[in-house]
């Protein structure tokens, strides 16, 4: 019997606290919100009409003959029609300059002249401990990997081409596949020189357990990592 699994494997400390958080409180980015007007922003990138209480613009996001992006500086976002997309200054930085949370918001910082705060002892201490917990998964989304393109992913991989996901796409999306020993996954980081409570603390390791074994593996990422990266959980399909 073929059923779903679902395993959310998001390192506990990044439940627990937000690096950006701790770095840059609500009230500081309420602050950068409050002296920075979206159209002020936006009108760096789009060219912007007054239209009563709001601004009018081609979409930043796609191409378009009839202005569909407006501009709200009341409200504080803007709202693109023609994609859907909708945000404040911050997303919009994100969104057309490709760029994470943090450099979004220092570079916000910069032209509003606002300083940025000063990291704490504690929250360097957590970023440095992020790092090394996005290093455990970014291990364990390989091992996911290399085990599918090996001998014992071979089941896994029919069971993909069955579904027409091509090996290209596999690649593309990191597909991976957990093998059926029950600690394979503890055993290969532990030979990587991973403690047993690095892993824990990632979440791959419950209650002296392994993850769900015979599972189709793909990594899904969090949005708003403060660098751009972020942390993968995987569901999958359990054979």
């Amino acid at each position: 019997m073929i059923g779903w699994q679902v395993s959310r494997l998001t390192p506990k400390s990044e439940t627990n606290r937000d690096f950006r958080e701790m770095r840059f409180t609500p009230q500081f980015l309420d602050e950068l919100r409050a002296r920075l007007p979206v159209s002020e922003v936006v009108s760096k990138r789009v060219k912007l009409k007054k239209a009563g209480r709001e601004w009018k613009g081609l979409s930043p996001f796609q191409q378009e003959k009839t202005p569909s992006f407006t501009v709200n500086d009341q409200k504080g976002f803007y709202h693109d029609f023609s994609s859907g997309k909708h945000g404040d200054i911050i997303s919009f930085l994100m969104e057309t300059e490709g760029v994470g949370f943090a450099e979004a918001v220092e570079r916000l910082a910069a032209m509003a002249g606002l300083p940025l705060p000063v990291a704490t002892p504690d929250a360097e201490r957590f970023e440095q401990r992020r790092k090394t917990l996005h290093d455990v998964m970014e291990y364990a989304a390989k091992f996911f990997a290399d085990t599918l393109a090996s001998r014992n992913g071979a089941r896994a991989r029919g069971y993909l081409a069955d579904r027409a996901i091509s090996p290209s796409t596999q690649l593309q999306f990191r597909l991976g596949y957990a093998p059926g020993e029950r600690f394979a996954l503890k055993e290969h980081l532990g030979s990587q020189g991973i403690s047993v409570e690095d892993i824990v603390e990632a979440g791959l390791l419950i209650a002296g357990d392994d993850i769900p074994s015979s599972i189709a593996q793909v990594p899904l990422l969090d949005e708003y990592a403060p660098d751009g990266t972020a942390f993968p959980h995987w569901p999958g399909r359990v054979f």
